[in-house]
């Protein structure tokens, strides 16, 4: 992991954001990019203009000059911090750089990253003025329409670290693939990797079965207590994860975006992401 970017909007969450990118650039002297974007130009509409104009923007040239050296400002003051914060630990190796864009936010991330090519990007689930109960939706899209690995951090008080990571596979052919990508992507951190399947009917045998051959896949490249595959039975798939969760400590849950996978097959795709984000854990969305 080489590079790390890091998408902030200056609210309360950007702290935990930019946390999560400084202990991750330390453990593989990555680099940080800072990504924000600010509106290009403040438009007014006036209701009293005949309709004929009122396609016409009309931009206040001072409010858009003093909201760009706020943001400006901003920025200095944020890579200053961070920069402080790894001095003060004597960690050296890593830099911290910025960028500012003017545009759509999405658009503009999207077109950096085909530029830039992070490793992985940072995103928070709340933005300014959204409800905790109800994830972002820029980080949703962002999550669906970037082709790098994406992880979403929620409003939590502080790094959680990357250590127990859960994995909800369906068992099919394509879990060997992102449990793969992700031990290459968490490399320097010593992650214990949970697969867990859910199984709602009499299918417990054959469900077992899967699991000890995706077991088996991996029995000579992680030690064992490192790798753990479980099939959790019950009814309320819900209680059945949070409980799992709450008991083997789980700090990072894995999945993939735009895939049939556990949480998709049983609820759908939208609700399946919105059970996700409720868990208050932050996600590693990867791609195949």
């Amino acid at each position: 992991m080489k590079k790390i970017l890091v998408a902030i909007d200056f609210s309360e969450h950007t702290f935990i954001s930019c946390n999560y990118a400084l202990e991750i650039a330390k453990k593989n002297k990555a680099e940080i990019c800072l990504f924000h974007t600010s509106f290009d130009n403040i438009v007014i509409t006036n209701s009293s203009i005949p309709d004929a104009y009122t396609v016409n923007s009309f931009v206040y040239p001072e409010l858009n000059s003093e909201i760009k050296q706020n943001t400006n400002t901003q920025m200095l003051d944020l890579q200053n911090e961070m920069i402080s914060k790894l001095q003060n630990e004597n960690i050296k190796g890593i830099t911290i750089n910025t960028i500012i864009t003017n545009n759509d936010f999405e658009t503009d991330l999207i077109n950096f990253c085909d530029d830039y090519h992070p490793s992985i990007v940072i995103i928070g689930t709340k933005g300014k003025g959204e409800s905790l109960k109800v994830f972002g939706t820029i980080a949703s899209k962002v999550i669906d329409n970037l082709r790098f690995p994406v992880l979403a951090v929620p409003e939590i008080d502080t790094f959680l670290g990357v250590k127990n990571v859960m994995y909800a596979t369906d068992l099919n052919l394509s879990d060997s693939v992102l449990i793969r990508k992700t031990y290459n992507l968490l490399e320097n951190f010593d992650v214990n990797m949970f697969c867990v399947h859910i199984v709602e009917k009499n299918d417990y045998l054959q469900a077992y079965s899967k699991m000890d051959d995706l077991k088996q896949i991996y029995s000579k490249e992680v030690d064992d207590k490192k790798f753990n595959c479980d099939v959790l039975e019950g009814n309320n798939i819900h209680a059945e994860i949070d409980k799992f969760i709450t008991s083997n400590k789980i700090d990072l849950i894995i999945f993939l975006p735009h895939k049939t996978n556990f949480f998709q097959r049983l609820f759908g795709q939208h609700f399946s992401k919105k059970y996700l984000f409720e868990t208050n854990l932050p996600l590693l969305a990867v791609r195949l």
